[in-house]
Order: C-alpha cells, then structure tokens, then sequence
C-alpha cells in the first residue's frame, strides 16, 4: 500500500514540480538578466514579482510531496517517477512559450512515457524491504560527484556563451541529484529520531541540514540556467542528471534491490533507460 501511495505522491509531485518551472522560465524571459554583479537588484527584482514567487510556492509544494513519496519508497522507483515530468515541461515550452521541438524532442519524450509504461509493469507483485546502506560507498560516490558538478561550474565560468547555461545545469543537476540522496536518509533519520527520541533530536539530524544547505545552494543556480538557456535544453539535463545520480546511488549505496523475475530486472532496466535516455535526447536538441 505505502508503494502504490508513493508512486501516486511521486506523480503529483513532478506535475507541481514541472508546471512550476514553466511558470518560472515564463518570468524570468522578461526579467532583468541574473547576475552576480548586482545581486541585492536582482533579489529584490525575483522577491517582488508574484508570479515568480507562486511559481516557487508550487514548487517547494512539489519538493516536500516529493520528499514524502521517498520515504514511502526507494529512490529507484521514485525518482525515474519524477523524471517524466520533463514531458509536461517541454510541452508547455513548445506551446506556451514558443520553443520549437524536431524530432528528436519527440523521441526524448515519447521515450519517457514508454519508460514510464515499463516501469510500472516491473513494479507488480514487488517487496521492497529497507535495508542498511554502505556508509563508505555512499560518501565517497557523493564526494566525487560534488567534485564534477564544481568542475562543471568552472566550465561554465571558463567557455561564457551558449554553452554557459548547459554547465550550469550539469553541475546543478548533479547536486540536486546528490541533495535527493541527502533528503531520503534524512527523512529516514528524521523519522527514526522522532518515534525513538524526541523531536529535538530529529530536527537535529545532520541530513536534514546539509539536505537544507544545498537546496539553498543550488537554488539561484537553477534560476540562472533557467534564465539563460532554453527550458527544453536546460530542463532536461537538470531532470535527467538530478534523477540518474539517485537511481544509481540507490541501487549501489542504499541497497535498494531489483525484482526477482529475470523479465522484471530486464523491464526495470530497460525502464531506466528509455526514462533517462528520452531526458538525454531532449538536451541535445540545438539552441
């Protein structure tokens, strides 16, 4: 019961998610160009726009919805979830804001519900049992991936110009994908904290924090690749690469298993795959 009610939780939480950021790129189209050099303007320009500030609220709606599907169910499942909201996302950036997509943006999407119809056959009459996770696997596969995404920010400060928006998303959506790890075993933590100590100490859970600290990190981050490059480039490769660490990370560091039917693992697989794979098509369409 708690997988199905995880999955439905997942759903909302990617829809809220992605209409959001439509609502977002839709704001900051025709407002004034994020920078550093004048960044108290640019807070107050961001704070004092309420059709940016809805788009944050339905977005941090979105993330918490998010944050519970987790600890219903492993990352594995959740997450390739969350990453078919990219489909709405490039929808409404062909419609409504006027993007054109080729035929690869109707492969990469075309791909994900596929992925999606996969995964949900692969689900059927699957346990999943929580099991420890490998502290030292854990830490040293985050360590790594937080070194590329400061890498791929040096990039994006080295090579100014249309590829400036695509490192930026890299290196974001890798620490938004290590930030979905830092949520899950937070909530975990939380969790185990509460029932068994008290509040004080769940709200004093380490995850939780750090979980805190990057998502306010990442956050301008988001903004200012949004804002730079088109949502049906930058969106996806956020997506994809935010979805793909937590998968793998889940299924090496979490101990989340796989089902046991041969059939099943080869359509959980493949599920991956097509999900992942349709996010990657849709961010080499061209500028």
């Amino acid at each position: 019961m708690k997988l199905y009610l995880a999955i439905v939780l997942a759903f909302i939480a990617t829809i809220c998610a992605n209409y959001a950021l439509y609502m977002q790129k839709r704001e900051l189209n025709v407002l004034p160009l994020i920078s550093s050099k004048h960044l108290f303007a640019t807070l107050k320009v961001l704070f004092t726009n309420i059709p940016w500030l809805q788009a944050q609220g339905l977005f941090f709606l979105g993330t918490f919805i998010q944050a519970v599907a987790m600890g219903l169910a492993p990352l594995s499942i959740v997450e390739p979830i969350n990453s078919s909201g990219v489909c709405l996302l490039a929808l409404l950036a062909i419609y409504k804001l006027g993007e054109k997509a080729g035929p690869m943006d109707w492969a990469g999407i075309f791909s994900i519900l596929g992925g999606l119809l996969m995964l949900g056959i692969s689900l059927v009459g699957q346990k999943h049992e929580a099991t420890l996770h490998n502290q030292f696997v854990l830490w040293f596969l985050i360590i790594l991936l937080f070194s590329i995404a400061m890498a791929s920010f040096v990039n994006a400060v080295r090579k100014r110009g249309a590829r400036e928006p695509i490192f930026i998303a890299i290196g974001t959506g890798m620490l938004v994908g290590i930030n979905a790890i830092l949520i899950k075993l937070g909530v975990q933590d939380f969790a185990a904290r509460f029932w068994n100590e008290s509040l004080g100490s769940a709200l004093s859970s380490p995850y939780l924090w750090l979980a805190l600290l990057l998502a306010v990190s990442t956050f301008f981050l988001n903004q200012v690749s949004l804002q730079r490059g088109k949502a049906i480039i930058v969106v996806p490769i956020l997506n994809g690469l935010s979805n793909l660490i937590p998968i793998f990370m889940g299924i090496v560091a979490l101990g989340e298993g796989f089902p046991r039917s041969g059939l099943l693992i080869l359509m959980r697989l493949g599920s991956f795959l097509l999900i992942i794979g349709g996010a990657i098509l849709l961010s080499l369409t061209k500028e």
